[in-house]
Formats: C-alpha cells, sequence, structure tokens
C-alpha cells in the first residue's frame, strides 16, 4: 500500500504542534473522555456491520421505491466472499403453487436433471427467473439462494456451498466469458454438495463457448398472461376461493383490464397484476375490484399521487404516509409514533374554542383502515434489534415506487413540510434505533436530489457540526445518498473535503465518518490520505470518527478490504514517523476493529438470511465508482460476518463466533503476524493497555466454547510474545481468564494459552 502522506491533499490542513514520542497520546483534559469511550469497546461486537447493513437497507429501499419490510432479504457471504441471500419460505411456496409451468416443461426438467450447472437462456421478460426456482424446487433442492448479480463464478466453491442446496443466478451478463473448463469445475463442486446451479441469460447471449453448449438450455415458450393472472389471483386467495376466482376472470371488466395492461407485457408483470387483483378481491365486492387495481396502479403516475395526497381527509393520515415513505419497514408502533410526532409539529395551535380532541371524544381511526387509507400494509418480519432478530409488524407501502414519489412530493408541494422536516428529521437522527437514525440520514440525503444547496444549510452543515455523535453519523450517511443516489457526487466530495480542513472539531469529525464519499469518487489511497490527515489529532471526537470508519472499511464487502486497513493501522503504529499521535490513533483503532468484527464458522455457519434487508442489486451493496479498482483486489478469505450482537454457542453443534481478526489470522500467518504485532503493541501501551486487556479477554470469551479457536489464539499470541515483557503480560491475563472459571471468565483458553507460551496449565 502506497503510503497515504505521500497522497495528501494540499489545503488548509489542521495545525501540527510540535511534539515528541515521549509526549506521545492524548493530553491530560482529554483522557477521561478517551478512556471512557475505551472502556465500552469489549462485549459490545458487530456494530459496524449494524451500521453498513442499516444503511444499504434504508437506500436501497428509496432507490429502488421498495419499502424495506416484507419478501426483502440482507446479503451475507460465504468464506469466499460470495454475496447471495437465501428466498423465503413465502416465495418459495409461491412458486410450488401459483407458478404456471410453459407448454415444453417436461423437455426442460429432463435436461435440468441431467447436469448440476445449467445455462437458462429466454428472452428478457419471459419469466426464465421463475422458472428456474421450479426446475430447482422439482429436482429435490428445498432450500435455495439467489447469488448477487456480480459473482464472479470463477471463485464459487464447495465451501460457500450448502449440502443439497439449490442456487440461481439472474441475468448473468458475463456468459459469453464461461468456459467448459470453468463449467466442469463448478458442476464437480457442486455435485460434491449435492447442489445445483441455474444461471439465466439473455437471449442475446449467442457468443458462448463452445465448451459451455452442454449446459445451454432455451426457454422459448411461457405460459399466457391471463393465466399467470389466474393462477396468483388463486394461490392469494387460497384453499376454497376457486368458485369466486373463476367468476372474478369471467367478469367483463377484468377480461378487459387484462387486455389492456398485459397486451406485450412481460410474466412478472402478470404476476405483479395478479397479486393486485387477488389484494383488491380481499377487501372489496367483485364489481370493486377494478377500479380499486386502477387506483393502485395511479399512485405510480405523479400527478395522480398528488391528488391522493390530497384527498387523504385529514393530517394524520398524511403524516403516516410521510412517516412510512421514510421509515416503511420498521415496526408499526415505532413508525406511527413517528408519525404523531410530525403531526403535532404540523398541527395548528389548539385553543379553548378549538380543542384538538374534546373530552371524551369516541376512538375512531383504526390502523387497518389508516392503513388501507394510504394503501399501506404490515408485514410479519424479523425486526432487527441490537441482539438479533424479533418477530414483529412491520409496516410499507404495498406498491414500488411510492416512497420515493411521497417524499419528494411533501417537500416540493408543502411550504409547511419544508419549515417543519428538517427538524423533525433532526429528532429521528438521534432516535435509539440504529435502524431509525440511518432511514432518517437517508430520507434527508434523498431529498438534495432537486435542493442540495438548501438541504446543505438546513441539514447537513448543522448536523455535521453537532456536538451529537449520532447527528454527525446521519450527516455522513447523508451526504453519501446526495453524492451517489441523488446524482451530486462533485458537490458532496468537496462538502467533506472542506469539512476535514475545518478548525472546527466536530466537522472534522464528520469529514472522518464520510470517508466513502471520498472512497467512492476517487478510491483507495484517496480515502486513506483523508484519514491520514485527519488522524493527526489528540481530539476525543475525530479520534472515535477515524477509528469506527476504519472498523467500517474492515466490514465493508464482507471484509474485503481488511488488509489495506491493518496495513494503515499498522503504518500508525510502527513508528514509521507519522507522528505519535497517529500511533495513539492506530492502537485504538486496532482495538476498535478487534472488539467489534466478528465471524461465525464451523457448521451451519453457511449463508443464511438473517434479518429484513434489500434486494441485492445496485451500487450499495460495496464499493462503487473508482474504489472499485482499488489495490485490495482479490478474495479476502473471511467466513461469513455474525449478526450484531452474536455471543459464542454453548453446545457442541451450531456455528461459532470468533473474532473476525483472529479467524484473519489462523487463516493466513502473514496476518497472523500484523495481528500479533498489533495485539504485542497494546498490551504494552501506556495508553490503551487496560482497553486491549479487556477485548483480549473477550477475545478469549468467544474462543472458549470452541477447540479449534482456542488454539487458534494460543499460537497467535504465542506469536505476540516475542519479548520477556509481553509474555509476563500474556500469562498474567491468562491467569486472570482461568481464575475467574466459567462464564466471567475462559479458563479453557486462559490454559491453552499458556501451553502455547511454553509451560504447562496449573
Amino acid at each position: 500500500m502506497v503510503d497515504p502522506a505521500a497522497n495528501a491533499v494540499p489545503g488548509p490542513a489542521p495545525a501540527s504542534p510540535q511534539e515528541s514520542p515521549a509526549a506521545a497520546g492524548p493530553p491530560a483534559a482529554e483522557a477521561p473522555g478517551l478512556l471512557s469511550t475505551l472502556a465500552g469497546l469489549a462485549g459490545h461486537s458487530g456494530a459496524a456491520d449494524e451500521r453498513l447493513g442499516a444503511e444499504r437497507d434504508a437506500i436501497r429501499g428509496l432507490q429502488v421505491g421498495q419499502l424495506v419490510g416484507g419478501s426483502i432479504y440482507n446479503m451475507v457471504a460465504g468464506p469466499a466472499s460470495i454475496r447471495m441471500y437465501r428466498l423465503s419460505t413465502e416465495e418459495l411456496h409461491e412458486t410450488r403453487e401459483a407458478f404456471v409451468r410453459p407448454p415444453d416443461w417436461t423437455a426442460l426438467r429432463r435436461s435440468t436433471l441431467q447436469r448440476s450447472v445449467t445455462l437458462l437462456r429466454g428472452p428478457r421478460g419471459g419469466g426464465k427467473y421463475a422458472l428456474a426456482r421450479d426446475l430447482l424446487l422439482d429436482a429435490g433442492h428445498r432450500t435455495l439462494f439467489l447469488l448477487d448479480p456480480d459473482t464472479d463464478l470463477s471463485v464459487l466453491g464447495r465451501a460457500d456451498l450448502q449440502q443439497g442446496a439449490g442456487y440461481l443466478l439472474t441475468d448473468f451478463a458475463n456468459a459469453g466469458a464461461l468456459t467448459g473448463f470453468e463449467l466442469s469445475r463448478l458442476e464437480h463442486e457442486l455435485r460434491y454438495r449435492q447442489a445445483r446451479l441455474i444461471v439465466t441469460v439473455e437471449q442475446s447471449a449467442t457468443r458462448v463457448d463452445p465448451g459451455t453448449h452442454g449446459h445451454l438450455l432455451d426457454a422459448t415458450r411461457r405460459a399466457a398472461g391471463p393465466e399467470i393472472v389466474s393462477a396468483q389471483v388463486a394461490w392469494r386467495l387460497g384453499i376454497g376461493a376457486d368458485g369466486r376466482v373463476k367468476r372474478l376472470m369471467a367478469r367483463p371488466d377484468v377480461i378487459a383490464l387484462l387486455r389492456e395492461l398485459l397486451s406485450g407485457a412481460p410474466a412478472g408483470r402478470a404476476a405483479e397484476l395478479g397479486q393486485l387483483v387477488a389484494e383488491a378481491a380481499e377487501a372489496n365486492a367483485d364489481d370493486e375490484v377494478v377500479a380499486r387495481v386502477r387506483t393502485r396502479l395511479a399512485l405510480r403516475d405523479g400527478d395522480s399521487l398528488a391528488t391522493w395526497f390530497e384527498n387523504l381527509g385529514d393530517l394524520a393520515r398524511q403524516c403516516l404516509a410521510v412517516s412510512v415513505a421514510i421509515f416503511g419497514g420498521e415496526a408499526y408502533a415505532s413508525v406511527a409514533a413517528l408519525a404523531h410526532d410530525l403531526e403535532e409539529r404540523l398541527q395548528v395551535k389548539e385553543t379553548a374554542e378549538h380543542p384538538d380532541r374534546a373530552r371524551g371524544t369516541a376512538l375512531i381511526g383504526s390502523t387497518s383502515g389508516r392503513l388501507a387509507a394510504i394503501q399501506a400494509t404490515l408485514v410479519t418480519s424479523a425486526v432487527a434489534t441490537r441482539y438479533g432478530g424479533a418477530q414483529g409488524q412491520v409496516v410499507r407501502f404495498r406498491d414500488q415506487g411510492v416512497s420515493a414519489r411521497v417524499l419528494e412530493h411533501v417537500w416540493t408541494e408543502y411550504d409547511r413540510v419544508r419549515l417543519v422536516l428538517p427538524d423533525w428529521l433532526r429528532d429521528c437522527a438521534v432516535n435509539e434505533s440504529q435502524t431509525l437514525r440511518v432511514r432518517a440520514a437517508v430520507a434527508a440525503g434523498t431529498l438534495a436530489k432537486q435542493y442540495f444547496e438548501t438541504v446543505r444549510a438546513r441539514i447537513l452543515r448543522p448536523w455535521a457540526a453537532s456536538d451529537r455523535a449520532e447527528l454527525r453519523d446521519a450527516a455522513a450517511v447523508a451526504v453519501r445518498v446526495a453524492a451517489v443516489e441523488s446524482g451530486h457526487a462533485q458537490a458532496a466530495h468537496a462538502l467533506v473535503r472542506s469539512w476535514s480542513f475545518e478548525s472546527n472539531t466536530r466537522l472534522r469529525a464528520t469529514a472522518a465518518r464520510a470517508w466513502r464519499v471520498v472512497f467512492e469518487l476517487d478510491g483507495t489511497e484517496a480515502a486513506w490520505s483523508l484519514l491520514h490527515d485527519l488522524a493527526d489529532t489528540d481530539r476525543d471526537d475525530v479520534i472515535d470518527a477515524v477509528c469506527r470508519s476504519l472498523t467500517e472499511y474492515m466490514a465493508l464487502e464482507q471484509g474485503h478490504y481488511y488488509r489495506d486497513a491493518l496495513d494503515l493501522i499498522d503504518q500508525w503504529c510502527g513508528g514509521g514517523g507519522h507522528g505519535a499521535r497517529r500511533s495513539t490513533v492506530g492502537e485504538i483503532a486496532f482495538l476498535y476493529a478487534a472488539a467489534d468484527l466478528v465471524e461465525r464458522r464451523g457448521p451451519g455457519a453457511g449463508p443464511d438470511t438473517t434479518r429484513a434487508a434489500a434486494h441485492p442489486g445496485g451500487p450499495f451493496g460495496g464499493s462503487g465508482g473508482k474504489a472499485a479498482r482499488g489495490r485490495s483486489g482479490g478474495q479476502n478469505g473471511l467466513g461469513t460476518i455474525a449478526p450484531p450482537g452474536s455471543r459464542p454457542a454453548t453446545g457442541n453443534r451450531g456455528p461459532r463466533v470468533w473474532p473476525m481478526l483472529l479467524a484473519a489470522a489462523d487463516r493466513d500467518d502473514v496476518r497472523r503476524q500484523e495481528v500479533a504485532l498489533l495485539w504485542m503493541r497494546t498490551v504494552n501501551s501506556p495508553r490503551v493497555y487496560e482497553a486491549a486487556h479487556e477485548v483480549l479477554a473477550e477475545w478469549a470469551r468467544l474462543a472458549e466454547p470452541d477447540p479449534v479457536a482456542r488454539v487458534a489464539l494460543g499460537r497467535l499470541l504465542a506469536v505476540a510474545a516475542a519479548d520477556v515483557r509481553t509474555e509476563r503480560i500474556l500469562r498474567k491475563q491468562a491467569d486472570t481468564w482461568i481464575a475467574a472459571g466459567e462464564g466471567r471468565g475462559a479458563p479453557l483458553a486462559g490454559q491453552e494459552v499458556i501451553t502455547h507460551l511454553g509451560r504447562k496449565p496449573r
């Protein structure tokens, strides 16, 4: 990695006072705050992954117009960073019950069963994805995974595959680059796991390697649109509705609607229309179905949305619509409470003659009625919490596209909203819920699409200069959304750079948290130069921001860039002429990452659905722009990132939670030397040794249930004990873990460390 100092951007950088190595570390006045921050590191793993996941979810929710919640899933990675998500039970049930097989299905099935890899070629909109799901289920694969569209098939191997699972890769753009050799290798890997992969490619993919022809299967026929609609309606209305479905589909107005909307439409459009008809039929008489469907479709038109919003009838419903637009996918109770808060801010002042609600007034406005009025629905889904997922009712709009249009509409058309919304979003951005905070920030960044300067002055700058770290984080998220999603990359980049040169340390801290704006536009080295400049500090807020950003960088793309981050930390700590203050920041940054980042290993650690999140696709799953061409190409060898708040399993089955850097060190001798050296520095550091001992004890507790992890920890610390002082410190720590006993301590891990240090356990 290039020395970041060599790429520093000229500008009014913060002053760097003269100091000697002996004076390294923050001054006494700053120490209590710094020590307080460090004291809370151990036992709080998963924060960086939680922040990145929440940001990705919220951005994609507004980006594609689909409110997060329902059938949308987080993508998790296997050992080679193969990103995928597990199809839900509902999706599988829909495929089994509602998919209408094409006329040539039998021949397609026969060909699919003869191989483990199939290239399914067909016209766009021909239903290839649904057909692939059906073929995999028919072949006996009960669990299906959808691979990231950008998956590199050359690195897909048995370590990424679950026994007996089916895999799909849709609309694969590089079919021409696939070779017969590569498909033969995949055949071998999939057969080993009794798995099967279907890759869908467009009809235009005619220039393919001759060696792939044995895997190529053409699907040129599909069921008729009305058949698909009818099957969807029958499945969604359920058992016993056959008679009504037949009557409904035979109605002249329904026939006319299908003829109008399905002419030349893809199979997905027919399935979507079937869903709309079924949902309208569930709540209305047959003669009202077509009108309800047309109303739903009209919301996708901007002019019709304005009329719909005006006609919602009262301020409470309008505020609920705005709240769902921003926070859809969150628990209904939270979204409704925020909507009520917005309503109170917009409400005209009460008077004695006109009270808001007279005493004794009956309760009105049921949840179901309010949601029906704004075309929203409740979905039972996993609600993300810091300590894992919990089942709950989340709210979202029924139709794609409504959320972004509602937000833009109310900001554009209502002066009162423009006055109130920034303060409301500000309060939402400091909510105790991480995901609510991030969604508020994403909404602020989305508003910048048409009004960047207004949003900069009224939202971004005040948040960035706030004394609350949550608001500074929100400003960083918002400015990134403005850069990448709202089309203001250059303006956002200049804004972050200007903050990094400010004398106001809070703005510099926000610049550190907004490092991804520079990373996505200019690439890795420019981002490191930004953090390198900002790391020359003794201010707690800037130190915390730099360290959390480095931890996020390690977690980004399932750990794809962690080697670069370790390299930078090592440069700062290694006495390479970067100053004592950067040395301190490097030590703290290592401890942040060591305490935060975890992964799952062992049985059951394969890809799985962990929480409601956004569908794959778009630039927000990882690095974009020039960053994608950074120095960190290739695979990192990291395993699945564990959910936030994960704790080690206590039984003999199931995945084990490892510190991510311990797992990396266990797989790579070079990484072991790097991590060992950083532990050697931090356990000896006069500035951070207490925090280092706490984090190391947490590593021991995580390793305690897993004999393989205990050996890995002992091997690593034996390398770290390169001098007498360090060995003495590590022995004392191991003795402490043993003395504390099970639960609070880690006696087995302590004994393993002592064994590796060269003395039999007592």
